[in-house]
Formats: C-alpha cells, sequence, structure tokens
C-alpha cells in the first residue's frame, strides 16, 4: 500500500495484525493497545460522528492532552474526510471558543470533566452541537467515547475502509492554530498531503 494520506497509515496499521500499536497508561502500568482494537475504537467512534450529519470537509475539535482517544478521535474525523481542529489543553474558554467559532466545528471531543466544563460555559456562543467525553464522568450534556469505541465491529468494514480511501493528499485535514500568546490565534490548513 502507498502511504498518501492520513486514512492510509491508519489502514496500514491495522491491518497490520498487530498486538500493540499504541500503550495507555493505567493505574497498574502500561497496557497494549492492538492494531484490532485501534480499528474497531476509530470505526466505532466514526460512525457515530457520521449518524451525527459529519461530512467531508466538516470540523471536528479536539481538547485533550496526548492519550490513545485523542489518536482515535483523529482518525475517525479523518476516515470521513472530516478537518480535525487540535486545541491545547491549556487555552482559557474565550480562546477556546474563539478558535471553535473560527474554524466552523461543530463536534469537540474533550478529555476530562474540566475541559467539558470549559466547554459547557461557552458551548452557546458557538457552532458545536455535540460533545464527546474521553473519561468516564456523570453528564447528560455529552457522550462518552469509551461506549461508542466499544460499538465498533470486531472484524473489517469494507464501507469504512472504501470510504477512508476516498480521501486525497489535497484534501484538508487539519487546521493547527497558533498558541495566541503573543495575539489572536491564526489557522494553519494542512493537508493530507502535508502531513
Amino acid at each position: 500500500m502507498s502511504i498518501q494520506t492520513l486514512n492510509d497509515i491508519l489502514l496500514a496499521i491495522c491491518e497490520s495484525g498487530r498486538d500493540r500499536v499504541m500503550l495507555q497508561r493505567e493505574v497498574l502500568g502500561w497496557i497494549p493497545i492492538s492494531s484490532s482494537e485501534l480499528y474497531r475504537n476509530v470505526v466505532g467512534v466514526s460512525r457515530a460522528l457520521e449518524s451525527w450529519g459529519i461530512r467531508k470537509g466538516d470540523r471536528v475539535a479536539i481538547l485533550s492532552e496526548n492519550r490513545p482517544e485523542w489518536t482515535t478521535s483523529d482518525f475517525a474525523a479523518l476516515a470521513l474526510g472530516a478537518v480535525t481542529v487540535p486545541i491545547y489543553s491549556t487555552q482559557t474558554a474565550e480562546q477556546t471558543a474563539f478558535i471553535l467559532n473560527d474554524s466552523g466545528a461543530r463536534v469537540v471531543a474533550v478529555s476530562t470533566s474540566s475541559q467539558l466544563e470549559k466547554v459547557l460555559t461557552i458551548q452557546s456562543h458557538t457552532l458545536v452541537e455535540r460533545i464527546l467525553v474521553m473519561d468516564q464522568v456523570e453528564t447528560a450534556h455529552a457522550v462518552h467515547m469509551q461506549r461508542l469505541m466499544l460499538q465498533g465491529p470486531t472484524s473489517r468494514d469494507p464501507e469504512f475502509d472504501a470510504r477512508s480511501r476516498t480521501v486525497t493528499p489535497s484534501d484538508l485535514a487539519t487546521i493547527i492554530y497558533t498558541s495566541g500568546t503573543t495575539g489572536t490565534a491564526k489557522g494553519a490548513m494542512l493537508t493530507h498531503g502535508n502531513m
């Protein structure tokens, strides 16, 4: 397989059949995530995004520290041809609202209860329709990502694979914003080919 897009990277990893493609830190140490688990997780989240009307070119923000669910969110959106918008977890509510509005994000994936609260305080001033939460927090205002990941398939999904392959190197993949410490944050638009 020729690697030309970020989706090609995902499919190559998932076709590898490896027992350990990622590690997740738990209380008792590092737990491996296999290629089949990664695939299940990504497809589960991607199906939810699609059911919410996320299509090629739509923006999906990720407000999280580094963790496996960040990568899962990213690949799930990219597989639909959507554009991911990573947001620094240290951004203030006002800075986060600016990025959500400037990018036009309709969905945001957040890591923790504090990130969820940040988004809930500004949601009415943004275009955000849905929130995914990575941690298991008590809330009626977001969808738990873990549940969606576990609903993914245990075998390959030909429709998911085919749709992922329709994305081209010239398609927009991400909008990465500057930190905004010296002024208003600016978004750099990067294609799959750029990445």
